[in-house]
């Protein structure tokens, strides 16, 4: 599959091209490369998913992702356990731990999804973030999306940080735009406020 992405001018912007290697019995993809390239052609990053233990409606309950530079050079390794699914398929809850290019688990989040869309675009994420040495709950981010693009790119939403005991840090108004074939945006406006309220 490829996916080339253009600017307002027309200008290639990036070409992103996705292999799928792999598939089990019932055609979902079991190993799949994800390949991107800027506008002169340079390779970018190179992404490798292994996919594994689906349920009936062709989810995978583990996935591994792993990003190389373009050296080659592993950047990181996250590793997604996709614990409870609606009945359209959509991820409810998981946990993913993301690994260093040395395997030592630098970050942990815990994830629950709700209020799903005919889309399958989350309208509240709570994430819960771990440290990883201790396992104690460092912070909790509720995010609350308000509208999407047709790729189901994000382009309003607040975020609200707690600390571990649910006490509101801050609060951020997000609008994001330009994205590329990746989902990241050109450019992203933020407005910030304090436990208050007051903008910052």
């Amino acid at each position: 599959t490829e996916r080339k992405t253009y600017d307002d001018a027309g200008k290639l912007v990036e070409h992103q091209v996705t292999d799928n290697h792999k598939f089990d019995a019932r055609g979902n993809v079991l190993d799949q490369t994800t390949t991107s390239f800027d506008e002169s052609g340079a390779l970018l990053e190179t992404v490798k998913t292994t996919n594994a233990d689906f349920t009936s409606r062709g989810n995978p309950r583990s996935t591994v992702r792993e990003t190389f530079d373009d050296k080659g050079a592993l950047i990181d390794r996250q590793e997604i356990a996709n614990s409870k699914f609606d009945s359209k398929g959509n991820v409810l809850e998981q946990t993913i731990i993301t690994k260093d290019d040395a395997g030592v688990v630098t970050d942990k989040q815990v994830i629950v999804n709700s209020g799903f869309d005919s889309r399958g675009n989350a309208a509240k994420t709570e994430r819960k973030r771990y440290d990883p040495e201790t396992k104690d709950l460092i912070d909790i981010q509720e995010t609350t999306n308000l509208l999407f693009d047709a790729r189901r790119n994000v382009l309003s939403q607040v975020v609200e940080t707690k600390d571990a005991d649910g006490v509101l840090i801050d609060k951020v108004e997000v609008t994001n735009s330009g994205f590329d074939s990746r989902g990241n945006a050109g450019k992203v406006t933020r407005l910030s406020y304090d436990d208050k309220g007051k903008l910052l």
